[in-house]
């Protein structure tokens, strides 16, 4: 989706910036002409992120014609391969290496790469000063024209670049058209991208819409024009960046790596739109007085507001929690008075049943316990006996006299027969027992009918039934009775457990009962707040209202009336965002330049001394030993100033998004040996194209054995003139026939 930022950057990437704005301010009418006060927010905020495309990719092929020292010059490579990533041009001051980076500078973005071009060569870094006049690059277009060529009729100069990316081919051919005088107009500059193996043109209308499409397709698939420095430079660059102070030279890597400068530029734009187009919309005193109070009112309004959200914020939670106490309080279940009544008499009468069944069991055990102790065959025998012994036998007489006689002579009957001692024995001790039995001399007098006393009156065979009945119903009901007193225990029990649950639901239903009692009175305190607030801010409406129609009034009044206020408020609001996000987005960049540029500083400086690259969030720069110390305290050579600052380079490069292929021109400078061999390991060491535009002092003799293993492609640049007038410079296959020391 297409935000209000991108039409205004688009605009002002298309229409430029600096000198006469009349085209890009009108632009900013079309664009702020909608209904800004619909639009969100984040329409106006910029996306600020290190990327540099949708993918990698390496230059197949470079061609120009007429530019500056070349008349006609092609450079083709093939698909660089990681192990073979060097591609090595070689030329002698002078010669067009330079030439050669500011055709590729400015095929790729025209004057947005002049713009990255002019910028990186002042310290001051603030491009509504620098490189934005169109006059600039209607000159430097005029001198690039190949002389020689122009005097011979030529009127066009041309770059062509040509890539292998993401989605497959890219062409670009960006081609200079000149009067009989040799001047230049923006209008006379044509831009065309082809596709494909087949070279398909990229249909674009030819007005400012087609031009900003095209841009945005080179930035999509090859990188923001605000790149430029950290993938086209040369040494002089390099140098230049480490003449600043560290956290500058950080500031500037991570501010062209977003575009910060372009978005500052966009921003000073839209302010100095707002200042233009305002100029017949001042207000006067009495409106600005107003204003005052619209303001002032818009900021109690939103204060009354964000108290009310305040209060429903809370008032929220309390309300569910309200609710989710009484559905509680509802499902406890307590019970009606009647219930409970009821629930009591009912374990008053099972207390008083088991009172009754214990005592009956007590009675019950002492007349029945005994029978179901004592065997069956000793109640047999028992009954047995009683039956034998005739209620009206006297042992006395002569009835008594022959029992003895029979139990004499059955004891004379036993088998085995007793010895005759042993039998007369016995007989002697029988006659004396029932000598005693009824009557002993010695005086006892108890007697068989004593022994039985309870006998006496009654009959045998009645007491011999009872025996019998008591033995088969004793056991059936002592253990009736305990099951009895078990139910009645058990219905005791449940009562019990019963009045233990109410008693906890009870302490339950008073601790719900007292929060919901104090969620009641901050309901109600809250409630009465918000009551508060409503009548306030609807008595602020109600008295605001006459003021906010007058101020209105006055403002539909003016010259521009409300449409016009509002692409000048919405300006002023682009601006105020975009700056804003900024100052909020940058610093979060820092902790992974820092990561990356300590890893290419190790390998780039020769003392090994810098542990760690710190960076803060204010932009400020530490380099800290193994020990942590701050090696900035002591000053760094201008050699270790350059290592930085190429470090800084390639961690950008590095860091936005896929890494990107580099261009660079006298890549060595005034490095020393060892740096010199750091340097071009860490080229050769990429797995990315780089294409090095060196003489041959700087990659030769052993410098240019140390990385013959890694060039894939060798070209060399030689002038020659005509007739001592301005001559050609030539490009040739092969690097210099001798390398130099």
């Amino acid at each position: 989706m297409t935000t209000v930022f991108d039409l205004l950057f688009g605009a002002r990437n298309t229409l430029g910036s600096g000198g006469n704005r009349r085209r890009l301010f009108n632009r900013f009418d079309e664009v702020l002409s909608a209904d800004m006060a619909s639009l969100p927010d984040s329409a106006f905020v910029p996306e600020l992120a290190l990327k540099s495309g949708t993918g990698p990719f390496q230059f197949t092929r470079i061609a120009l014609r007429n530019w500056k020292a070349f008349e006609f010059a092609e450079m083709v490579f093939p698909r660089s391969e990681p192990d073979r990533p060097v591609i090595l041009v070689g030329g002698n001051n002078g010669n067009g290496k330079t030439s050669i980076l500011e055709a590729i500078t400015s095929g790729l973005y025209g004057i947005r790469g002049l713009v990255d071009l002019e910028r990186r060569a002042r310290n001051d870094g603030n491009e509504s000063t620098v490189g934005t006049r169109r006059s600039e690059y209607r000159q430097f277009i005029e001198r690039a024209m190949h002389r020689p060529a122009f005097e011979q009729g030529d009127r066009m100069m041309q770059v062509v670049l040509e890539f292998d990316t993401a989605e497959g081919l890219l062409e670009l051919d960006r081609r200079w058209y000149f009067d009989e005088k040799g001047k230049f107009s923006e209008e006379d500059e044509e831009l065309v991208l082809r596709r494909g193996p087949d070279r398909d043109i990229v249909a674009a209308a030819s007005d400012d819409v087609g031009r900003r499409h095209y841009l945005e397709e080179i930035e999509r698939l090859l990188a923001p024009a605000s790149m430029v420095p950290f993938f086209l430079f040369d040494g002089e660059h390099i140098r230049r960046l480490a003449e600043r102070e560290l956290g500058e030279q950080v500031r500037y890597g991570i501010e062209s790596a977003l575009g910060v400068t372009a978005l500052r530029g966009l921003a000073e734009d839209l302010n100095d739109y707002a200042k233009d187009r305002g100029r017949d919309l001042q207000a006067d005193d009495a409106e600005a007085s107003l204003a005052k109070q619209v303001e002032l009112h818009e900021v109690e309004s939103a204060a009354a507001q964000a108290e009310l959200e305040r209060i429903a914020g809370e008032l929220g939670p309390l309300r569910r929690r309200r609710d989710e106490i009484v559905r509680g309080i509802g499902s406890l279940g307590e019970g009606t008075y009647e219930a409970r009544h009821e629930d009591i008499e009912l374990k008053r009468k099972a207390e008083a049943e088991l009172h009754a069944l214990r005592q009956e069991l007590s009675t019950a055990s002492a007349r029945l316990l005994p029978f179901t102790l004592i065997g069956d065959a000793l109640l047999d025998a028992t009954a047995s006996a009683l039956r034998a012994i005739p209620q009206t036998a006297d042992p006395t007489g002569a009835e008594g006299s022959a029992m003895l006689g029979r139990l004499l002579g059955a004891i004379a009957e036993t088998q085995p027969p007793l010895t005759p001692d042993a039998q007369a024995d016995i007989i002697r001790r029988a006659e004396q027992a029932w000598k005693r039995v009824v009557g002993d001399p010695t005086g006892s007098t108890e007697t068989i009918n004593d022994i039985h006393a309870y006998l006496r009156g009654h009959r045998v065979d009645r007491v011999c039934e009872v025996l019998r009945a008591s033995r088969v119903e004793a056991k059936p009901a002592l253990i009736s009775l305990i099951e009895r007193i078990k139910l009645v225990k058990n219905t005791i029990e449940r009562q019990e457990n019963r009045e233990s649950e109410l008693r906890s639901v009870g302490k339950t239903r008073m601790s719900l009962s007292v929060e919901l009692e104090d969620i009641n009175a901050r309901i109600a305190a809250l409630e009465a707040e918000r009551r508060a607030v409503d009548l306030q801010l609807a008595r602020s409406e109600a008295k605001f209202e006459p003021i906010r129609a007058e101020w209105q009034r006055r403002r539909a009044q003016r010259r521009g009336s409300v449409t016009a206020l509002a692409a000048v408020e919405a300006a002023s609001k682009a601006a105020s965002a975009i700056n804003a996000a900024i100052e909020q987005v940058v610093p979060l960049h820092y902790a992974r330049l820092a990561n990356r540029v300590s890893q290419i500083y190790r390998k780039l400086a020769h003392k090994g001394i810098v542990d760690d690259v710190t960076i803060e969030a204010d932009g400020a720069v530490a380099l800290l030993d193994a020990k942590g110390r701050n090696l900035r305290e002591t000053d760094p050579s201008a050699g270790e100033s350059q290592i930085f600052a190429m470090a800084l380079i390639a961690a950008v490069s590095d860091l936005a998004g896929s890494p990107l292929p580099l261009v660079i021109d006298t890549p060595l400078g005034r490095l020393d040996p060892e740096h010199r061999d750091r340097i071009l390991d860490h080229f050769a060491g990429r797995s990315v194209q780089t294409i090095l535009l060196s003489q041959p002092e700087e990659v030769g003799g052993r410098y240019y054995d140390r990385i013959s293993s890694k060039v894939s492609t060798e070209y060399r640049l030689s002038y020659s003139s005509q007739d001592g007038g301005l001559g050609a410079t030539v490009l040739e296959r092969g690097y210099f026939p001798r390398q130099a020391a």
